[in-house]
């Protein structure tokens, strides 16, 4: 049941909206909710090197029926409150499926605080605590380390350590003595598709993709002090195709509330574990939801206000210290029969659907 949950709750949390199984037994439908603000408008978004993504809230109902979430809330009146008396409404948008804050140039400001007041059809309101920003030291840089390391893979039905090459990226954290900072990192990584099969001048030779869901693990961390590097994420590089062509990986940094940590941290560990049959269930995930009528009904999810950074990293096969060979898959096999796989007639075809595909080279994307 565990699991189940978390899985659920992890993916409405990454903004993924695929219906997901969910054990529910005998507890009551619930409100999930998830929302965030921060210090960096759509507008100032929009002139960083990645696409804007403007302040949403997400609602949907646990369903009782057949066991999964899968009760997206349309019709509910969703508003930001803030301490100065001012208010914004959130518009649906049906193709994000959340409710999206229609003014480009809102952002939250340091001493102000927030909340989101939820009004559902049923005559049900709903408000978080608030929150507001609490500034930390932006992302200016990453720090990389060429190293390898022993990957566990299965051969034969046989467990065998093989040493794989890749890239340690690692955020430098300022050295500090008067506050505690919490973290969490966000990672997109952006890479270059080309095919053999056609020509230069075919404008689906060459295209980018981009993969909000490729890094799934959250990434929290409470600095005490700084001074030191803390790991982000570690990239294969042998028989990596990403890398082929280029390389780019877009790193969001958020500082929280220690109470807006804790939930991400929670969620962390639930997620590592994995859970089991003798697990205390997952509905005591710290929320700031409440019903205003009924503080005892149990609500899930979370609204945060966030100090956001970011940081773009680009890695061309050139900075590696040794050389990598790639086969290539709309290559035939002499003797075997070949089918080309996906992308190789043209580019734009190439992966699944939760990988933005594009033959049009993004303004941010230096020449590799």
């Amino acid at each position: 049941m565990r699991q189940s949950f978390t899985i659920a709750l992890l993916l409405i949390l990454t903004a993924c909206i695929d219906p997901v199984s969910f054990e529910t037994g005998s507890e009551p439908r619930r409100l999930v909710v998830d929302g965030f603000i921060s210090n960096i408008s759509y507008l100032e978004q929009s002139k960083k090197p990645a696409p804007p993504q403007r302040f949403y809230v997400a609602l949907r109902w646990t369903s009782t029926v057949n066991n999964v979430l899968d009760e997206v809330i349309p019709d509910a009146r969703v508003t930001l409150l803030t301490s100065e008396g001012e208010s914004y409404a959130y518009l649906w948008n049906p193709e994000a499926k959340k409710y999206l804050i229609g003014d480009a140039d809102f952002s939250a400001k340091v001493g102000v605080t927030y909340k989101v007041h939820i009004e559902t059809s049923d005559g049900r309101i709903y408000e978080s605590d608030e929150d507001g920003i609490h500034p930390a030291p932006a992302i200016e840089k990453v720090d990389v380390e060429h190293k390898t390391i022993l990957k566990s893979i299965n051969v034969d039905n046989q467990t065998q350590l093989v040493e794989q090459r890749g890239v340690q990226v690692s955020v430098p954290l300022q050295e500090h003595s008067e506050e505690i900072f919490y973290f969490r990192w966000k990672i997109v990584p952006s890479w270059i598709f080309e095919t053999s099969m056609l020509g230069d001048n075919n404008p689906n030779k060459r295209c980018y993709a981009t993969n909000a869901y490729e890094y799934q693990d959250i990434r929290v961390w409470e600095d005490k002090k700084g001074g030191y590097n803390r790991g982000l994420f570690f990239l294969e590089t042998d028989d990596n195709e990403q890398i082929k062509f280029g390389y780019s990986a877009y790193i969001t940094q958020y500082s929280l509330s220690p109470e807006g940590y804790q939930f991400w941290d929670q969620l962390a560990t639930q997620q590592q574990s994995g859970g089991g049959i003798f697990d205390p269930p997952p509905f005591e995930l710290v929320t700031n939801i409440r019903n205003v009528a009924d503080a005892e009904e149990k609500v899930s999810g979370y609204f945060f206000v966030a100090h956001e950074s970011s940081y773009r990293w680009m890695l061309s096969p050139e900075d590696l210290p040794y050389q990598l060979t790639f086969l290539d898959p709309c290559e035939p096999i002499p003797g075997i029969p070949f089918i080309p796989p996906a992308g190789c007639s043209n580019c734009l075809d190439y992966r699944g659907a939760l990988t933005d595909i594009t033959n049009q080279k993004p303004e941010w994307w230096n020449e590799f």
